[in-house]
């Protein structure tokens, strides 16, 4: 696995399975950016919602959330 551009002094500490996209700084009232590539993949637009959501397993998944109905 390369390492997608991100410097050494950021060393991976768990197991990733998969690719990573992107390291973006937390910003004020804690914003961070959402990789252009994963905006796109789902779709997300300005003024979408999202889910965060933590699994069973402790890991995250980010999910644009979608009107039903």
């Amino acid at each position: 696995m390369g390492n997608a551009g991100i410097e050494p002094k950021y060393p991976v500490t768990i197991e990733i399975k998969g690719t990573i996209l992107g390291l973006y700084k937390v910003q004020d009232r804690g914003r961070v950016q959402i990789p252009p590539e994963i905006r796109n993949k789902l779709n997300i637009k300005d003024g979408d919602k999202i889910f965060w959501i933590k699994g069973y397993d402790g890991k995250y998944t980010i999910v644009k959330a979608e009107k039903i109905g």
